[in-house]
């Protein structure tokens, strides 16, 4: 792992912490005849060695090479996918319950491994509390390690750290290896460490009040841990004997982010997942020039301190929303929800509903997993939460779990809903300050996302000075009478390259910044339409249901159906994982490709025919 992933990048720590217990099941189980399920799979790296991916581990993350996470087109050994936290539970039972209904029962196993503060999802718990009373067979491994990305945070997990430090699991092992002593055989078949944490499980019974495992025992489990979980020949004997006990069981393991590697096991958290070149024994440093989440940081904080009513929510990623700054600053405007984005969502509307500004941070691709939130409990109510939607976009080596492409299409007919979209970190600031300032308290007040990608702010030289932000108000940036290029958030800089390109070809061209998705400037872009007769619409998310759809549909209502259109956004599959721009240039969304279409729509010659048998051999790999 250290080797391959110094040079391809990818989940560091969480996945050196999993080795042992990887190896403990896979010795003890026969998978896939056995049925391990995992969650969200970035501890999964040692798995796919495991299974015959050894000899392509070095093209982990890289586009054509294996996933970061599990996928199950990818071995028949991973049977389930994900990429969010939170789902191995509720899956797994499914595979139980249709094993039990197919009468296998009695030769196969049914495990789901959870780790990473995952118990913590919402999701987790149904799965958890919809199993255990079943009485199937049906295995619940906890790799309990103290983080998720960031340090774990709730109520649950204040409860396992209390397991863990508990005076009865320090002292259990020794009382039960005594035990065993008076134990006349009926354990003899058990393995002694197997035998020792079975009866350390009991013993908690017998001699405390608290009961170490009662939560999930109450739950219709039975309880064994907190164990070690690097305790290699301890996890085969105790999965071994657990192979032969009835029902739902919940099995503990106690282990160490990073483990095996010093200085992830120091800094977790900066090790959670690492970037090339790794050299040296430090994790690569980040790009120094200004990120997206920078500005958002550096204008929060800003904004929180001219304002008391400024208040900072993230769904366990501080760092990855950039919010640990403002952690520190405004701890009581600071709120973690855990591994939890419905609840940080109607968590927001409740502090929206009575007087405050939430600013709710979290990746675009997690907010999909509150979008009835946000529609029920949010849009509904017309509360002026303000979504800050990170990672909106392809995020590259992630792949299709991670990208940020569907926010615009699940959002955009929502009633109440205004969604914005800077295009670089000016625009970016001033939204925020607009959004706060003057949307949740001015007439227009209603919930409001501004979204964002990944990585770096361009640092484009645009034409004219940046003008203030007006409600549903686009920005023109170029002026011209033979074609319209309407262009949203990170697609305004190559559109605007785009443009210069074909003002240099003799092209008049008329650029917008449409800096709203809704609502839209409608009388910009009908004006622009009904001058230039050509449209080109270009966004960064699914062209289904997004940005290009509206100014469709804003045509059809205008009775301007016969106005030439063309939109450029990602096409309707999931895409692959793979460096940005590379998947940039596979969804054509470059400057040479926009300034391509636009000739096409005019007439006019490509300059370049190699680009042209470029850009055809990119549709074919597209399609």
């Amino acid at each position: 792992m250290v080797d391959n992933l110094s040079k391809t990048g990818g989940h560091f720590a969480s996945d050196m912490g999993a080795v042992e217990l990887i190896l403990a099941l896979h010795t003890v189980y026969n998978v896939p005849t056995d049925k391990i399920i995992w969650d969200t799979g970035h501890q999964c790296y040692a798995h796919k060695m495991l299974t015959g991916r050894l000899d392509r581990f070095s093209t982990l993350r890289q586009y054509g090479g294996l996933s970061g996470f599990l996928r199950r087109e990818e071995s028949d050994y991973d049977l389930f996918g994900a990429g969010h936290a939170g789902t191995s539970i509720s899956a797994a039972y499914g595979f139980a319950v249709a094993r039990d209904l197919a009468g296998k029962a009695e030769n196969e196993h049914v495990l789901a491994v959870i780790g990473d503060a995952s118990m913590t999802a919402g999701l987790a718990l149904e799965g958890l509390h919809n199993a255990g009373h079943s009485g199937r067979n049906f295995v619940v491994v906890l790799n309990d390690n103290d983080m998720s990305i960031a340090e774990s945070v709730g109520a649950l997990a204040t409860y396992l750290a209390k397991l863990r430090a508990t005076h009865l699991y320090q002292a259990a092992e020794t009382q039960a290896k005594r035990s065993l002593k008076r134990v006349p055989g009926a354990l003899g078949q058990l393995g002694s460490r197997a035998a020792s944490s079975v009866l350390k499980h009991n013993l908690t019974h017998l001699v405390s009040t608290e009961n170490s495992g009662v939560l999930f025992e109450q739950l219709g489990y039975q309880y064994f841990g907190p164990v070690d979980g690097h305790d290699l020949n301890l996890l085969i004997d105790l999965f071994s004997s657990i192979k032969h006990i009835d029902g739902p069981v919940f099995v503990h393991l106690r282990t160490v982010k990073g483990k095996g590697y010093e200085q992830a096991e120091g800094d977790a958290r900066k090790w959670h997942a690492v970037t090339p070149p790794m050299f040296g024994g430090s994790a690569a440093s980040k790009s120094s020039g200004q990120t997206w989440t920078s500005v958002f940081s550096n204008t929060i904080m800003d904004l929180a301190s001219k304002d008391d009513k400024v208040t900072a929510i993230t769904a366990a990623m501080p760092d990855g929303t950039g919010l640990t700054a403002f952690s520190k600053q405004y701890p009581n405007r600071y709120f973690d929800t855990a591994i939890a984005e419905q609840h940080a969502v109607c968590f927001a509307a409740g502090l929206a509903a009575d007087g405050y500004k939430p600013i709710t941070a979290i990746y675009s691709t997690f907010l999909q997993r509150a979008y009835d939130i946000v529609l029920h409990d949010v849009a509904i109510q017309n509360l002026p939460v303000i979504f800050c939607l990170d990672r909106s976009g392809v995020v590259g080596d992630d792949g299709p779990t991670h990208h940020g492409v569907f926010d615009i299409a699940y959002l955009r007919h929502i009633p109440n809903m205004a969604i914005m979209a800077p295009k670089d970190g000016e625009e970016m600031d001033l939204m925020l300050r607009y959004a706060v300032n003057s949307h949740v308290v001015g007439a227009n007040k209603s919930p409001i996302a501004i979204r964002y990608p990944r990585g770096n702010t361009p640092a484009t030289k645009w034409s004219n000075a940046t003008s203030p932000i007006e409600y549903g108000k686009a920005e023109t940036l170029i002026e011209g009478d033979e074609i319209t290029l309407l262009a949203y958030g990170s697609m305004v800089a190559p559109a605007f390259e785009a443009a210069q390109m074909l003002q240099q070809e003799g092209v008049s061209v008329n650029m917008v910044n449409l800096r709203w998705a809704k609502p839209l400037d409608k009388q910009t872009i009908l004006d622009a339409a009904q001058r230039t007769r050509n449209v080109i619409v270009m966004e960064e998310g699914v062209v289904h249901g997004g940005v290009g759809s509206a100014v469709l549909e804003l045509l059809a209502e205008a009775g301007m159906s016969n106005i030439n259109v063309k939109l450029f956004g990602i096409p309707d599959r999931f895409m692959e994982h793979g460096a940005i721009p590379i998947l940039h240039r596979l969804c054509m969304l470059t400057a040479p490709d926009f300034a391509a279409a636009a000739r096409d729509m005019l007439g006019r010659p490509q300059p370049d025919m190699e680009r042209v048998a470029e850009i055809e051999k990119h549709e074919s790999l597209t399609a």
